[in-house]
């Protein structure tokens, strides 16, 4: 197994070079998944209108990022990719996007209400995701709310790649308690998954769905499943 020193440059890399085809294949994907559209409603529903929310890993379609904005929500975009960023803006004219890592957002401490990860996690060594849970809860103000979407499984590493481009991209698996786990030992409260499984034209795993908030002064953790 290659080392994952280098990760995140090499992950850009491959945003990057594949940005252009994902916009092509994923533009509409909610079309197809009314359980995920419904889920993203919810979350941005829990939010006070204007409140402030930074979508993480917008990826080049940014769809996620407009569904919160429709929903009355101030929005930003995030991507370690420069073409990322780049489509997206192209996609999105009228929404906020930035370059910007998410294991070190330039986001004041408690400057954001809720923060969506819409399978981001993957793409980072589970020996990086301590620190990015505890940069998620920096930037949160307490009681703030997060939203994470993720592929249930085992294992981590450098993968060949599934749009079949011919690179590898790395790739961290997770199960719905270790999703929880993560987040509530980094400061959140109340990590609640709900679960779907693939569909037909998805990679065959279920899905998890989690939504934690940030720990308040004297709130203790509270795992649920």
């Amino acid at each position: 197994m290659r080392e994952f020193t280098d990760c995140a440059e090499r992950v850009a890399q491959y945003w990057d070079s594949i940005a252009d085809r994902y916009l092509h294949l994923f533009r509409y994907e909610f079309e197809t998944k009314p359980y995920d559209l419904e889920v993203l409603k919810t979350f941005a529903s829990s939010l006070s209108s204007g409140s402030y929310v930074c979508d993480a890993g917008c990826g080049p379609c940014a769809h996620v990022t407009r569904i919160l904005s429709d929903h009355y929500l101030k929005v930003v975009g995030i991507d370690i990719s420069p073409r990322c960023v780049l489509l997206a803006q192209q996609e999105q004219p009228c929404l906020k996007f930035e370059v910007m890592n998410m294991e070190n957002m330039v986001f004041a401490d408690g400057e954001l209400d809720g923060l969506v990860a819409y399978y981001a996690l993957h793409y980072q060594p589970k020996s990086t995701m301590n620190s990015i849970v505890r940069e998620f809860a920096r930037v949160l103000r307490p009681g703030g709310r997060v939203l994470v979407v993720a592929k249930q499984g085992k294992g981590e590493g450098w993968i060949s790649d599934p749009l079949g481009s011919g690179k590898e991209i790395f790739w961290s698996a997770l199960q719905p308690e270790e999703l929880q786990s993560l987040f509530l030992e980094n400061g959140f409260v109340s990590a609640n998954c709900t679960m779907r499984e693939p569909l037909s034209d998805e990679i065959p795993v279920p899905r998890i769905y989690m939504t934690a908030e940030r720990v308040c002064s004297g709130a203790s953790s509270e795992k649920r499943f």
